[in-house]
């Protein structure tokens, strides 16, 4: 029940009870009836007319029994009227108690609600904030070992054709100054000049051989370092909301049983509010009868 209904509830209770005033009003001050064991007592008998000079005698006697009768009608029927909206007054002030009961209900449940969003929002922030330092930490770890990892592979193929190498820079060196300074003629120099290409190439292939195996070497343990980068992560991150559910999973449980024992609370308080106030109600209206009716 929202807040309307209950706003319903209580301008239909002040109706009934206005309206309940003013039948009282108009039975008391304006209809003043005669106490019951007070009417005389009429028997249906034929009897015989009576007629006055004027002849109107038995006329004026029958209007002035209907109009009796109809009064009493009237007035039994006004009672039948205040009873039932008594009742209804009644049943409107009981609907009102289980109204503010069940709203007393409800924003408890929803006061622990908010309190378990907070702690839920108070752990995604500790969440981030622990993978933010984890991820920091876990890249510079990631940046020494990678710096670590080339050092060693250039180590490692440090010698990778070297010997070769060095010779053909010798070779290479040789020949120019064979062009510059031995050559006697173009076809000489033409001569020296082809051997010098030729190992150019085959200098610039060992070195780049040498630079292949290297890099090779650097990316497949660098993809090995970045796969461990991330399964770390994973896995702290797996650790910091298993943890963070089971928090919140006991705290739910927590406000599950806070809540039972508060509904059963409000329940047996509800019963004993609409127990005592049913009783008030049942003896002001039995009073009301007793006094006016």
């Amino acid at each position: 029940m929202d807040k309307y209904d209950y706003h319903f509830i209580s301008i239909k209770f002040l109706t009934a009870i206005l309206l309940a005033l003013i039948f009282a009003f108009l039975l008391i001050y304006v209809f003043t009836p005669q106490r019951r064991e007070d009417y005389p007592v009429y028997r249906l008998q034929q009897k015989e007319p009576v007629f006055l000079e004027n002849g109107f005698a038995a006329q004026i006697l029958t209007d002035k029994d209907l109009l009796k009768q109809e009064k009493l009608a009237f007035e039994a029927g006004l009672r039948e009227r205040s009873f039932e909206l008594m009742e209804q007054s009644k049943n409107s002030m009981l609907a009102v108690i289980s109204a503010n009961y069940l709203e007393k209900m409800n924003g408890l449940r929803e006061e622990r609600m908010l309190t378990l969003e907070a702690e839920r929002r108070k752990l995604a922030e500790r969440e981030k904030n622990l993978l933010q330092e984890k991820r920091q930490q876990l890249e510079d770890e990631l940046s020494q070992k990678l710096q670590q990892l080339r050092q060693e592979v250039r180590n490692k193929y440090s010698d990778f054709n070297q010997k070769k190498i060095r010779d053909n820079y010798l070779k290479m060196i040789n020949l120019q100054l064979k062009i510059e300074f031995v050559a006697r003629t173009e076809s000489e120099k033409e001569k020296y000049q082809e051997q010098l290409k030729q190992l150019r190439s085959e200098q610039q292939a060992l070195i780049a051989e040498k630079n292949s195996k290297l890099n090779n070497d650097i990316s497949n343990q660098t993809s090995n370092l970045i796969m461990e980068f991330n399964q770390q992560y994973s896995d702290y991150r797996k650790q910091i909301r298993s943890q963070h559910q089971e928090i919140i999973s006991e705290q739910r449980q927590k406000i599950e049983s806070e809540l039972a024992a508060a509904r059963t609370e409000i329940k047996s308080d509800l019963a004993a509010a609409r127990e005592e106030k049913a009783a008030e109600l049942d003896s002001f209206i039995e009073k009301s009868k007793k006094q006016y009716y």
